[in-house]
């Protein structure tokens, strides 16, 4: 599984680039847009406490990735503020995704006509979660190294940035983005 920070970081990134285009920017928007991008992994919470786990995992579905978007966006529209659903889509399905690109387990993506689709891993997985293993911490680095200028890049392209300065920021950002995926891809899986 991605970490955290990662799925977070997606639902961030696709928050930035709604607020891009959005007519009246909300800072409070970025809620909704974590929320559904870490909320497959709250699963969890029953395993933790109640030694239940389930499988598949249908949490880690598009299925439920486009249910949490449009049930997320009722809740905001209610709440006067409605949101755009292809972004909550992308921050709701970038979690399934992110754990596919790991590689570590099956992710069931198309639940229920398929059990559980796989890729070779690109991303690190992000190991024990305890603060004292240093093969989490090393993994964390590698994750937000590969996804971070991705994340950017899609943000400065919804917003519209030059492309004089886009060339400049990827000629500069390429190599340490490469060598990040070779380090990741270099890890014993």
């Amino acid at each position: 599984m991605s970490s955290l920070v990662g799925h977070a970081c997606a639902g961030l990134t696709a928050y930035l680039c709604w607020n891009a285009r959005a007519r009246a920017p909300s800072r409070w928007a970025m809620a909704p847009f974590v929320f559904v991008a870490v909320c497959p992994d709250l699963d969890y919470l029953a395993v933790w406490l109640l030694g239940y786990g389930a499988s598949p995992r249908v949490t880690h579905s598009l299925l439920f990735a486009l249910i949490m978007a449009v049930a997320v966006n009722r809740v905001a529209k209610a709440g006067g503020v409605p949101l755009a659903v292809p972004w909550l889509l992308a921050a709701s399905g970038s979690h399934p995704l992110l754990d596919l690109l790991v590689g570590a387990h099956p992710v069931p993506l198309f639940w229920p006509l398929q059990a559980g689709a796989s890729l070779p891993g690109v991303l690190p997985s992000a190991g024990a979660l305890k603060p004292g293993n240093v093969y989490l911490w090393r993994n964390l680095l590698i994750e937000l190294g590969v996804l971070l200028p991705v994340f950017t890049a899609l943000v400065a392209l919804a917003r519209g940035t030059p492309m004089r300065r886009w060339r400049t920021w990827a000629v500069c950002v390429a190599p340490v983005w490469v060598a990040f995926v070779a380090w990741s891809i270099s890890l014993p899986r």
